[in-house]
């Protein structure tokens, strides 16, 4: 019998003040520049606040679509969880050096049961601006603490 591979999972950075949007206002949308093309349909998002160095939420993905910012907005505005202002300054410029995105195409990362945490995960790992993959195994630990 051939064993069942994991899925694998990612976490990635939000700021403070786009939880509420994310979790309270049930934006299903998560744009990121990212490169992380082994996250598909079944795999989880945990979002990770850094100035807290905390893990704050999960959501599971529904749909994983790579596209034109432009494309990206005029589809999913209603459900992205940055306002028009915060999307078109995240598209333009790199939040870490400021300096001019050199990826052309954003991915757009359809979720479903979002979820807050009741008790943030403090986490001590060191998370990038463009996140990090983590097992199925590593994030069942993260949520039994």
């Amino acid at each position: 019998m051939v064993p069942m591979k994991s899925k694998l999972n990612a976490i990635f950075p939000i700021t403070s003040e786009n939880v509420t949007p994310l979790f309270d206002e049930r934006k299903t949308a998560f744009v990121k520049y990212t490169k992380f093309r082994k996250l598909e349909k079944g795999s989880k998002i945990v979002f990770y606040v850094s100035k807290e160095k905390k893990l704050i939420g999960e959501g599971t993905i529904v749909k994983v679509e790579t596209t034109n910012p432009k494309i990206a907005w005029a589809h999913y505005s209603k459900q992205i969880f940055l306002d028009e202002t915060e999307y078109n300054q995240y598209v333009a410029k790199s939040p870490v050096d400021k300096k001019s995105r050199k990826m052309t195409n954003i991915t757009v990362f359809i979720l479903r049961s979002l979820k807050r945490y009741k008790n943030p995960t403090q986490w001590v790992h060191d998370v990038t601006p463009s996140g990090c993959y983590v097992s199925e195994e590593k994030l069942q630990r993260i949520k039994t603490g």
